[in-house]
């Protein structure tokens, strides 16, 4: 069985684009993140899932960027109530 957790994640992170060399320090909320328990702690699952989205948002237009700090919380689930 896979155990596996969905985590809703925040984080605050600096990036410095690559035409202006300007920095720019922003946040992103609510990133959906599924942790395998039995593949990597909970911390990489969340750094991992913040450093794939600004890879895959800001692309081959940026010379680098740095993950400030981030917070992650369970998703909570949504049930059908009869």
């Amino acid at each position: 069985m896979d155990r596996e957790t969905r985590i809703d994640v925040d984080a605050e992170y600096i990036i410095r684009h690559r035409e202006t060399a300007k920095e720019d320090s922003l946040e992103v909320k609510g990133l959906e993140c599924v942790w395998h328990w039995d593949d990597s702690t909970r911390d990489a699952a969340e750094y991992w899932a913040v450093a794939d989205w600004i890879a895959q948002t800001y692309g081959n237009t940026i010379d680098w960027f740095s993950i400030k700090s981030w917070t992650g919380s369970p998703r909570k689930e949504r049930g059908l109530t009869l």
